[in-house]
């Protein structure tokens, strides 16, 4: 059984147009490729500029931080250990004297004056408790105890004190029984602070983690000191150089002490200078003086110089003058033929003229040319040639003598 086969022919129609539109689609999409990726690789160019301004900001906002933590660790070790120092010095506690800094600050009162109050108190305190001073009667006025009042801590104490005036005291005499108890200097600052201001203060305090406790506060004065101690280093260095370099600076200063004395090199110069220092003033004072004689002698020349190109300049102008003035008169008295000779002839001819060319008399003669000074003088005024009589006759204005 024969097989049979059927094969079957495709025709693209339109294949070159086709081709064309793919091929143009596949450069399209390169461009556009290309100008993605251009665009890319500047996005790129930017974040990496971009992280690295990052970087640098973020570096200088590190240092500026720990800069500025450092600063803030100082500021309050210095603080807390101050106050420590003085807390022990009143025999009472820090958390006291950072209420009692809190209420000067809300009653306007420096912590200068608050000190110095609190001082004598405590020292009137002690004198009371022993029965003597000038406390003893405010406290047996304000019915309160020295002993009492020196067990509570400076902030309760102050309040106490100050309660006790206002309730038991009248107002005029307020002054001196305060007076009496915190000084005449500390008087006026500490009644200021009432009990309502010491309250303000304890809750303020409290409220932004100011207070700290007497463990923290021994911390922070013991770390204090073991920093201080640092400073002993350099300090020692310091001090061990100066030693080292002593002996030295001793020769040094001794060699120049020698130098500089008046048996010295240095100091037999400085004498013999001021020995001889009118004579190098009579020096300085004839060469100056030299100096300004030439000086004058050269401003003379000068001068005689000036003025004597000023009277050649004045004699060569009165030359130039005359010598103008001749010249014209000169070219005045020079007689000239007449411009436009008459038609019969040689009659009218200069006799020079006719002695020139023998023969020719039927050509016409050539004038003469007028030259520049016989021009120049019919530019003169009359009166020229009026004040020579010797020039003769003046020509007339067009060159042609008359009849």
């Amino acid at each position: 059984m024969a097989e049979k086969r059927v094969s079957v022919r495709l025709a693209a129609v339109g294949g070159r147009q086709v081709r064309a539109e793919l091929e143009g689609v596949g450069e399209a999409g390169s461009r556009g490729f290309g100008r993605l990726s251009r665009e890319m690789e500047a996005a790129n160019a930017r974040m990496a500029a971009f992280s690295r301004r990052v970087k640098v900001a973020s570096a200088a906002a590190v240092a500026a931080a720990t800069a500025a933590g450092v600063a803030m660790v100082r500021t309050g070790l210095q603080t807390v250990d101050a106050q420590a120092k003085l807390a022990q010095s009143l025999g009472t506690t820090v958390a006291s004297i950072q209420t009692l800094e809190r209420a000067g600050d809300l009653a306007g009162v420096s912590m200068s004056g608050m000190e110095q109050a609190t001082k004598d108190l405590t020292r009137r305190l002690s004198q009371a408790a022993a029965g003597t001073g000038p406390a003893a009667d405010a406290l047996d006025r304000l019915g309160l105890s020295a002993t009492d009042l020196i067990a509570l801590p400076l902030d309760q104490r102050v309040g106490a004190i100050n309660a006790a005036i206002e309730s038991f005291v009248p107002v005029a005499e307020r002054a001196a029984v305060a007076g009496q108890l915190f000084g005449e200097e500390g008087s006026i600052a500490m009644s200021r602070i009432d009990t309502a201001t010491l309250r303000q203060a304890t809750e303020d305090v409290r409220a932004f983690g100011i207070l700290v406790s007497e463990q923290d506060a021994d911390q922070i004065e013991r770390t204090n000191d073991a920093i201080s101690r640092l400073g002993l280093i350099w300090r020692g260095l310091s001090n061990q150089l100066a030693v080292a370099a002593a002996p030295a600076l001793e020769a040094v200063a001794e060699a120049m002490a020698v130098v500089a004395s008046r048996t010295g090199p240095l100091g037999i110069a400085i004498r013999g200078l001021f020995d001889n220092i009118g004579r190098l003033t009579t020096y300085a004072a004839t060469f100056a003086g030299f100096l300004a004689g030439r000086w004058v002698a050269g401003l003379a020349a000068a001068a005689l110089s000036v003025r004597g190109l000023a009277t050649a300049l004045v004699v060569l102008r009165g030359a130039l003058i005359r010598t103008g003035i001749g010249a014209l008169i000169l070219t005045a008295t020079i007689p000239r033929p007449p411009v436009n000779p008459p038609s019969h002839g040689a009659a009218g001819l200069p006799a020079h003229l006719l002695r020139a060319t023998p023969g020719r008399s039927t050509r016409r003669p050539t004038p003469p040319r007028r030259s520049q000074r016989s021009l120049a003088a019919r530019s003169l005024p009359s009166s020229v040639f009026q004040a020579h009589p010797s020039a003769g006759p003046v020509p007339p204005a067009n060159g042609v003598s008359g009849a």
